[in-house]
C-alpha cells in the first residue's frame, strides 16, 4: 500500500485545527520569551523554514520537529499526557467490556481450558 502524504486536503478538519492552534501557541510562547524565529531555529538545530511551518500549523512537518520546539521552549512536561492510557476513557470502557464478556463466557462454561 503506497504511503499517503498528508496535505491540507486530506487532513481531517479537527486535526488541522489542532495543529494550527498548536502552531499559534508555539508562536506565542516564542514571542513571550523574546525569541525570534531564527533564534529558535539555532537553539533547536531546525531550519528556519521548519520553524515557520510549525508556527503556521503545517500538517506535513515532522512530529519530532514540533516536539523539539516545545522542548526548547520548556513546554515538554505535557508530552507524557499525550495518548496516556490513564486518560483514554473510550479505550478503558472497551477493554472493560471485553474483560466482562470473557468472564461471563468462562462463568457459563464456554471455555473448557483444553488448548
Amino acid at each position: 500500500m503506497p504511503r499517503q502524504n498528508l496535505t491540507h486536503d486530506t487532513t481531517p478538519f479537527a486535526v488541522a485545527r489542532s495543529i494550527t492552534t498548536l502552531g499559534q501557541n508555539i508562536e506565542r510562547a516564542r514571542t513571550r520569551r523574546g525569541l525570534r524565529q531564527v533564534d529558535l531555529a539555532k537553539k533547536t538545530g531546525l531550519a528556519l523554514g521548519t520553524i515557520r511551518r510549525i508556527e503556521e500549523g503545517s500538517p506535513t512537518t515532522a512530529l519530532s520537529a514540533y516536539f523539539t520546539v516545545l522542548w526548547a521552549l520548556g513546554l515538554e512536561r505535557e508530552f507524557g499526557d499525550l495518548a496516556s492510557p490513564d486518560r483514554d476513557e473510550e479505550g478503558k470502557t472497551l477493554e472493560s467490556a471485553r474483560q466482562r464478556a470473557r468472564v461471563d463466557l468462562v462463568a457459563k462454561g464456554g471455555l473448557d481450558g483444553d488448548f
